[in-house]
């Protein structure tokens, strides 16, 4: 029984062929008793003709019974008079019928004689010279009852080879429409992380299974991005560790090396190993964030919040930033915008990208905050610099992680590529979208749009 029920071919093959059988037998019950019903009629028929044939000779006189029983020596009747027998048949009385039958309102009646057989009787009453008589006719039903038998027996020694057929044939049919499964669950086999590109087999036609491997290949392409993304993800972040753990490892042999240099020739080996571990510090807090964000483990506390106070606070945070490279740090409001989100994350994506663009724009360049609104129910937070710009090969790139338009240069200034990647995941957990303008004379706009209250 565990093999029939681990089996989907076997319980489709048992619900096929339960439903077979239990059509059969609607079938042939219909059958038995329609056939029944038309013996029945039948019977009446005849009944009710031979009837009319002994009424009317009944009616005309008594002696043209003999001459009915002459002419249809078959005809099995009797006419009573009260309980008096005026005349019987020699067919009815051969077959030993009673006199006195219990029939129905239509007159039809059974009767069992002593040998055991069965007749089917019909009776009216008519009135001749005066007198109430009773006319009685009788039919075997012999006839009739072998034939329901037989057609009985018909029906019954058929179901066991309407069963085996149909076994037989749901077995068939369920194997043909389970082989698009079997295919599809050969296929999956062979798609692992050796084989992450396969996929499994379409058919022309739009039907369910074609559906089924669809919804499954969209699903396997989900899962071979996020392999690919999780394999250029280790591979990036082995690659930005192993650079600073390297220049640590060289600064500390060459001081070993070097062991009765002065103290300041020290404190600067030490000064550059501290730089290298607070890069590597930012580089593992970014990796931190993102490992979090994928597991989605980060706690939110979603509240009204006015996007001019934040952008103010950030502003106010960094400015000194801006002020080590003579850069004005300016901030506009053209209207007070509220949005719902998690304070803290939306924070910490406009502190990023503040933070990426005084970074690469030049000394005494010029920086704008901005929060206005946007089309529809959106509202816009921009930041605005007149630095060198970002190409367009690179513009729908650099919120990847660890990606860098120039790598030389950002590690030079200690960029680790990753803050633009959590400021993209910071704005898209608060159900907004960050993107980067060009600007024609020069510079970038990171442009954050939020749902606006």
């Amino acid at each position: 029984m565990r093999v029939l029920s681990a089996s989907v071919r076997w319980r489709m093959t048992l619900w096929y062929s339960v439903s077979i059988a239990a059509i059969y037998f609607l079938f042939a019950g219909c059958v038995f008793l329609s056939f029944r019903y038309s013996c029945i009629a039948e019977s009446r028929m005849r009944l009710s003709n031979e009837l009319m044939l002994v009424t009317s000779a009944t009616s005309h006189s008594l002696g043209r019974l003999t001459a009915l029983e002459a002419d249809y020596s078959a005809i099995r009747f009797h006419v009573l008079a009260g309980q008096q027998t005026i005349y019987a048949s020699h067919a009815w009385t051969s077959a030993e019928l009673p006199s006195d039958v219990s029939v129905d309102a239509a007159g039809y009646g059974y009767a069992a004689t002593p040998t055991g057989r069965h007749y089917a009787i019909v009776q009216a009453r008519l009135q001749v010279d005066g007198r109430t008589l009773q006319v009685g006719v009788a039919q075997d039903d012999l006839q009739t009852l072998e034939n329901l038998h037989r057609l009985l027996w018909v029906l019954l020694l058929s179901l066991p080879g309407i069963l085996v057929a149909s076994l037989l044939g749901g077995y068939f049919l369920a194997g043909r429409i389970l082989s698009p499964i079997d295919a599809m669950a050969r296929k999956a086999q062979d798609i692992g992380a050796d084989h992450p590109s396969q996929r499994l087999p379409l058919s022309e036609r739009e039907d369910e299974f074609n559906r089924l491997a669809r919804v499954f290949n969209d699903t396997f392409d989900r899962m071979e991005d996020s392999f690919n993304r999780m394999k250029r993800f280790t591979a990036d972040a082995s690659h930005e560790l192993r650079t600073p753990l390297a220049i640590i490892r060289s600064l500390g042999e060459n001081a070993l090396q070097r062991p009765r240099e002065s103290i300041s020739c020290h404190e600067e080996t030490l000064g550059s190993i501290l730089e290298e571990v607070e890069r590597l510090t930012r580089l593992l807090d970014g990796l931190l964030i993102l490992t979090r964000a994928d597991s989605q483990t980060l706690p939110l506390q979603i509240e009204e919040t006015s996007l001019s106070e934040v952008s103010q606070e950030v502003v106010h945070c960094l400015r000194v930033l801006a002020e080590e490279k003579t850069q004005s740090l300016l901030f506009q409001e053209q209207a007070d915008l509220k949005s719902r989100l998690d304070k803290s994350t939306f924070k910490q994506a406009l502190i990023n990208l503040l933070a990426n663009a005084i970074q690469y724009t030049q000394v005494g360049g010029g920086i704008t905050v901005r929060v206005r609104p946007g089309p529809g129910k959106k509202a816009w937070v921009e930041v605005d610099d007149n630095g060198p710009g970002i190409a367009p090969e690179h513009r729908l790139k650099i919120f990847e992680r660890f990606y860098r338009v120039d790598k030389d240069r950002s590690k030079a200034t200690g960029g680790s590529g990753l803050g633009l990647a959590i400021a993209r995941w910071a704005i898209e957990l608060n159900g907004g979208t960050v993107e980067c303008e060009a600007k024609q004379n020069g510079g970038s706009i990171f442009r954050i749009e939020l749902p606006c209250l």
